[in-house]
């Protein structure tokens, strides 16, 4: 346990210079996937224009919505990735990379996802479970209960973006958030220990 601002809290801490790596690597293939969006919506519609220069007036406005529509999937895609690359962008110029990768407190969860500018924040009351999957590179998923949304009182950080694309319907009707820590420091057993203190043994790592 550590000492925060006058209460008891458990730091559960990741490696920076591994958080560091892994924001170099999404800043060099984020660029090149949303390219490849742009590149296969031209050949698409290059391959259009050449059917209908082919085909003439005999061809079919549907043979070419047909052909034509996945040229816009991959141009929305295309474009959705390259604002989500401006915004990281900007989140990163600004946001130094953090070792701690969630705070356990009275008052609950507290969850540094890396790409989005704010912590995720959640109540005891908001969470269902936890799920902790891996030593080193970790896979975090936190079961909220049912109703709990960026509007619940206490819970602040969900309308984000970076959330929300993190966000899943589990097969129960579940809302989950999912999130990867890099070099997880801390034993499972430890968090796990933290998790039923101050959860008042209602929450541990399933």
């Amino acid at each position: 346990m550590h000492q925060g601002q006058g209460r008891r809290e458990y730091i559960v801490t990741s490696d920076p210079e591994a958080v560091s790596r892994v924001r170099a690597s999404l800043l060099r293939t984020l660029p090149v996937a949303a390219w490849a969006g742009v590149a296969g919506a031209a050949v698409i519609i290059a391959a259009v224009v050449l059917l209908l220069v082919t085909l003439g007036p005999s061809a079919s406005q549907l043979w070419v919505l047909v052909f034509a529509w996945p040229a816009v999937f991959f141009l929305y895609d295309a474009r959705r990735r390259f604002a989500a690359l401006r915004r990281l962008k900007r989140t990163w110029a600004v946001k130094d990379v953090s070792p701690v990768a969630m705070r356990l407190s009275p008052d609950g969860l507290r969850c540094t996802i890396d790409a989005a500018p704010d912590p995720v924040v959640l109540p005891w009351s908001a969470i269902a479970q936890v799920r902790i999957k891996g030593q080193g590179l970790s896979s975090v998923r936190v079961d909220l209960t049912p109703g709990v949304s960026a509007t619940t009182p206490g819970v602040s950080g969900l309308d984000q973006p970076e959330a929300r694309t993190r966000m899943r319907r589990t097969w129960k009707g579940r809302t989950r958030l999912g999130f990867a820590v890099y070099a997880l420091r801390e034993p499972l057993s430890d968090i796990n220990q933290a998790l039923g203190h101050f959860s008042n043994g209602r929450i541990g790592i399933r």
